[in-house]
């Protein structure tokens, strides 16, 4: 029995992916969610065998829930639902588990849900060839979603409540890493992330965030001063409660400044 979890806004069409599912008599539904993070938290909670994730969904695409899923390893076989978006199809159609294209009515879902269950069953006995699949999939689909339109919001888990928050990422001030830890800094709290110091630094380019050193980000909407050190390097002072310092490296300062128009 492939233990699944459904991702998808409009209750409509989850309750009719649920029944197809559980048509099959090889499929058992663990839950539903309405949205990124809650979906998020119950791949966390419930670890199931794959996920029925819609790509379009309020605050989280579908693409950006499976990326930080991705990041987080929490990411189990994936099945996009998509209403007629040609460009998911063709992605997937290259390297993919599956995609389903939203139906009518039930009996043709459940003709379709019943081959996409067929699929999932040969993947699980073949996990290392699924992921690849599932990550040549994931940089595609981001690569296209990166090009449309700049970030609006970071998933990052608060282990304080016990949730997913969907961070902004102008209330930002930087990110460092401690450790084996990404950790992303907001004026009231910091919040251990899904993401590489790397991948951010990709991701928050477009919204004025640079490279500090090796190991931090800043958002340049946050520097108050900078103080130069003598050595090419730069102390940023930023204006956050607590007056936080961040050293620029010499190798990354000319780049910083580039991005401040500092001449």
């Amino acid at each position: 029995m492939i233990r699944t979890l459904i991702a998808d806004d409009e209750a409509l069409a989850a309750d009719l992916l649920k029944a197809a599912l559980e048509a099959t008599g090889r499929a058992a539904v663990l839950g539903i969610a309405r949205d990124g993070a809650e979906c998020l938290r119950l791949l966390e909670s419930l670890r199931p065998d794959a996920l029925f994730l819609d790509i379009r969904m309020p605050n989280m695409t579908g693409i950006e829930v499976a990326e930080a899923a991705n990041e987080a390893g929490l990411l189990p076989l994936l099945v996009f639902v998509t209403d007629h978006d040609e460009y998911a199809v063709k992605a997937f159609e290259l390297a993919a588990i599956d995609f389903i294209v939203k139906p009518v009515d039930l009996s043709e879902l459940e003709l379709r849900v019943a081959a996409t269950v067929e699929r999932l069953e040969r993947n699980l006995t073949q996990p290392a060839q699924s992921l690849a699949a599932l990550q040549e999939s994931l940089k595609l689909l981001t690569g296209q979603r990166e090009q449309q339109a700049p970030l609006r919001r970071l998933p990052v888990k608060d282990y304080d409540e016990g949730t997913v928050r969907l961070v902004p990422p102008s209330e930002v001030s930087h990110v460092e890493r401690i450790g084996d830890v990404t950790v992303l800094h907001t004026e009231s709290k910091a919040f251990r992330t899904y993401h590489s110091i790397g991948r951010l630094e990709e991701r928050l380019q477009s919204a004025g965030f640079v490279r500090a050193n090796r190991g931090s980000l800043i958002n340049t909407s946050f520097i108050k001063h900078l103080i130069p050190n003598g050595d090419g390097s730069y102390d940023a002072l930023l204006d956050t409660p607590e007056r936080v310092v961040v050293t620029v490296s010499r190798s990354r300062a000319k780049n910083l400044l580039d991005n401040l128009d500092v001449a």
